[in-house]
């Protein structure tokens, strides 16, 4: 009888491990695709930012041909109206849209400050992302080996009592 349940629970260890192997393998294949989504999520993140960099490049050349040309017909029309001085008309305009340009090359350089923070924080998102990833276990075969041995000696053990003659002492 000992042999049966011996070998009953050496079986159940052995589907014990196989059990937790096969969790641990799924594991590692659900946190491979966590991975893989993040980087994903990243690289779309990337593309987004690279986009909204080349809008506000286009953004800011558009802005100062306008400001060039506003600035080119405001001295064209003083000229030609001959209103005084043609140095201190086109001193004046140039000042006045000197600063439009300033004011434009400021936005610029904001919008690409921000664009920059939004990379690291899409760089942060994604170790965050890899951070959360629990580590993964495998069991242990020499435990498997050493609970089937203490097992096996156990039933060894039992089954060697129960051979022993029974002594009776009065």
């Amino acid at each position: 009888m000992c042999d049966v349940i011996t070998a009953l629970k050496i079986g159940t260890a052995i589907i014990s491990y196989q059990n937790q192997k096969a969790i641990a393998k799924s594991q590692i294949a659900a946190n491979e695709q966590t991975r893989k989504n993040s980087d994903q999520a990243y690289l779309y993140d990337l593309s987004k930012i690279d986009s909204e960099k080349v809008s506000t490049s286009r953004e800011e050349k558009a802005e100062k041909f306008k400001v060039q040309q506003e600035a080119n017909k405001k001295l064209a029309q003083n000229l030609n109206l001959n209103a005084g001085n043609s140095d201190k008309i086109v001193q004046d305009i140039a000042g006045t849209y000197d600063m439009q340009f300033l004011d434009v090359a400021r936005d610029y350089e904001t919008d690409v400050i921000k664009l920059y923070g939004q990379e690291k924080e899409a760089y942060a998102a994604q170790l965050r992302r890899y951070n959360s990833i629990a580590p993964v276990s495998m069991p242990s075969q020499t435990g498997l080996f050493l609970e089937v041995a203490t097992i096996g000696a156990e039933g060894y053990q039992k089954s060697s009592d129960a051979q022993k003659p029974k002594t009776t002492s009065n």
